[in-house]
């Protein structure tokens, strides 16, 4: 059994939300260890993404949250799904020093895939029309992958266009 999570589910965010009346903080820090940047999500009780932030290399955020908050990572050229904290979804827990400020420390990391899911992305960065052409001279099942994936790249762009419009021009 591999050590990798497994997150099979085909959607683009989990579909947990917030539970808790905890009043206690929890600070955490996310920390950005992927050659990319990458977009910190808040899961809401309504089961909705709160985006917090984008990330680049080596960049961090600091933030206060619950217990039972969950958080999420994704690439923010794609969407594709990263790590936090080796799992894809993380879920704050408070330190056992209660008096004492302790900052949980979370490295988002990106997740093992195979060099055909690789391939397959590698191909999001084209052109459309570009990639229209070229998946004529692949195999049927890796045509439908790609076709799953830019679906989702587009579903993520839309999401971010639409719930975080770019500031007013000055």
């Amino acid at each position: 059994m591999s050590a990798q999570p497994v997150d099979d589910d085909g959607k683009l965010f989990p579909d947990v939300g917030s539970n808790t009346q905890d009043t206690v903080e929890i600070r955490v820090r996310f920390v950005n260890r992927c050659p990319y940047p990458v977009d910190v999500f808040w899961l809401n009780r309504n089961k909705q993404p709160t985006k917090y932030g984008t990330l680049g290399q080596k960049q961090y955020l600091d933030i206060k949250t619950y217990r039972n908050h969950p958080w999420v990572a994704r690439r923010t050229f794609d969407g594709c799904k990263v790590l936090v904290n080796k799992k894809f979804i993380f879920w704050p827990e408070p330190t056992a020093h209660k008096n004492i400020i302790v900052r949980t420390f979370c490295e988002i990391t990106a997740r093992v895939q195979s060099l055909r899911e690789m391939a397959s992305r590698s191909l999001l960065k084209q052109d459309p029309k570009h990639v229209d052409e070229q998946l004529s001279t692949l195999p049927r099942d890796v045509q439908f992958e790609v076709k799953d994936l830019l679906a989702e790249k587009r579903e993520y762009n839309e999401f971010n266009c639409r719930d975080f419009p770019p500031p007013p021009q000055a």
